[in-house]
């Protein structure tokens, strides 16, 4: 007798438990469905006609962004307080890639990574742990070292577009990462995808290598190439 009413109690605990997770995930789902609008809109950056309109495409993706801070305010709504680690693993994919995004889009715009702070503060959440919902540091190192691929794709497409000063930005740019994360020691899943960087730094430094001898070295690059 003990035992059916001490399993009645736990059935209540498992059904409030399922009904928690699938809140979780419907409202991750709907994060999941913006994320995916996003990267539709800037894969169009890599054709010839999207390098030429740059400006426009991240313009795009701001107005879509514009909808995230709601939809993590959903999330967090239906996150149990101090429990925001036990149902992480449930949507730290998809925001390592609105923060991927978020810096794409910052680079594209302004030749520069977004830090910490700005990131969390355009995807609607703080950086302070203790605060419960936030951007967890590890979430915005592991989304940034991922446009490290997308930059060098856009330097080899950039070639083909007739554009061959962007390379040379890029290049730059991925040296100034390379040697920022080094300084990380990154270990377990950062040192994935530092090596990821490492060899998009890699395929970036052959492009301007051939733009180089084939004496298509933009001016201003006299330093950086």
């Amino acid at each position: 007798h003990d035992i059916t009413c001490a399993f009645a109690t736990y059935g209540t605990c498992v059904e409030r438990e399922t009904e928690v997770r699938e809140n979780v995930q419907a409202a991750v789902k709907d994060l999941e469905k913006t994320s995916y609008t996003i990267n539709t809109v800037l894969e169009k950056m890599h054709n010839t006609r999207g390098i030429q309109n740059l400006q426009s495409i991240c313009e795009d993706c701001v107005t879509q962004l514009a909808s995230v801070p709601a939809l993590y305010e959903a999330l967090q709504e239906k996150v149990p307080a101090g429990e925001y680690y036990r149902f992480h693993h449930n949507f730290r994919g998809t925001t390592q890639r609105l923060v991927a995004a978020t810096c794409l889009i910052t680079y594209l715009r302004e030749n520069r990574l977004a830090p910490h702070e700005e990131v969390a503060q355009s995807l609607g959440l703080c950086t302070q742990r203790e605060k419960g919902f936030h951007l967890d540091l590890e979430d915005y190192l592991l989304g940034t070292l991922s446009i490290s691929h997308e930059l060098a794709r856009l330097a080899i497409n950039s070639v083909s577009a007739g554009d061959y000063a962007r390379p040379f930005q890029i290049q730059q740019f991925l040296r100034d990462l390379h040697a920022a994360y080094s300084l990380l020691f990154p270990k377990n899943e950062l040192r994935k995808k530092f090596d990821e960087l490492k060899y998009a730094l890699k395929k970036t430094e052959e492009v301007v290598y051939n733009l180089s001898l084939r004496g298509l070295k933009p001016q201003d690059s006299e330093t950086s190439g």
